[in-house]
């Protein structure tokens, strides 16, 4: 057993819209990482935050304007979410790193590793978080789960003719979405991937597999969600 696989688990499918924990959602991955453990020495699962984080940003951002106080904010709602998961998840071999060197040396450390985190770098999104886990572990792909089911070509929103990309390049996909060297995360953001975490993933040539949307409520094998939706790689 030498497979290892990181999950990015959106705030989305944790939290639904009226911000209940969406359990019916969460018991399928929970069957999920029940099989996981048998199959893969390394499972990372990167939690979002989601509505619950934007609820939150809203009712303050009149009164903090500072942006590494907000930021700081919404990472430690992604930390709750951790809880949330490795708790329901219920295996006392979870670890949940309260800081970026914990958990670098937990992974490097491990030869097997369970490990469920939030953010934990102010300026980084959980997506990036997870693609410096993918490195770390050495592995090329990261499984993103969220409201999301495709990358489009389009805002799906604004037209709904948009269709779907199953396979786009990271070249691709910046000058899809405006992406400039050095463009950088901003919190909440209305883009699938964000700049920083793209160039990054380009850069260590680690792709990013899009998936989740309307699916999340109608597949009984969260299994199947990994099978689906849009590749984003070098």
């Amino acid at each position: 057993m030498d497979k290892q696989i990181v999950l990015k688990v959106g705030g989305s499918v944790i939290y639904t819209e009226n911000l209940d924990v969406n359990f019916p959602v969460l018991r399928k991955l929970k069957l999920w990482y029940e099989k996981a453990v048998d199959e893969y020495s390394k499972i990372v699962i990167v939690t979002g935050g989601g509505q619950l984080s934007r609820m939150i940003q809203g009712k303050i951002s009149a009164n903090i304007k500072e942006e590494n106080f907000l930021h700081q904010i919404g990472m430690s709602v992604t930390q709750i979410s951790a809880n949330i998961i490795a708790g329901y998840l219920n295996d006392k071999e979870i670890y949940i790193p309260r800081k970026l060197g914990d958990a670098y040396e937990y992974l490097n450390d491990e030869k097997e590793a369970r490990m469920v985190s939030g953010g934990l770098k102010i300026g980084w999104s959980t997506d990036m978080d997870a693609v410096v886990y993918a490195d770390i572990i050495r592995t090329d792909r990261v499984f993103k789960v969220s409201n999301i089911e495709y990358i489009y070509d389009e805002d799906p929103r604004v037209n709904p003719n948009a269709s779907p990309i199953r396979d786009i390049s990271w070249n691709e996909y910046m000058k899809l979405f405006h992406i400039n060297n050095g463009d950088n995360h901003s919190p909440n953001s209305n883009i699938p991937i964000d700049p920083l975490c793209a160039q990054f993933a380009n850069s260590k040539g680690i792709g990013i597999h899009v998936t989740g949307g309307g699916k999340i409520e109608l597949v009984e094998d969260f299994g199947e969600l990994l099978q689906g939706g849009s590749y984003v790689h070098t």
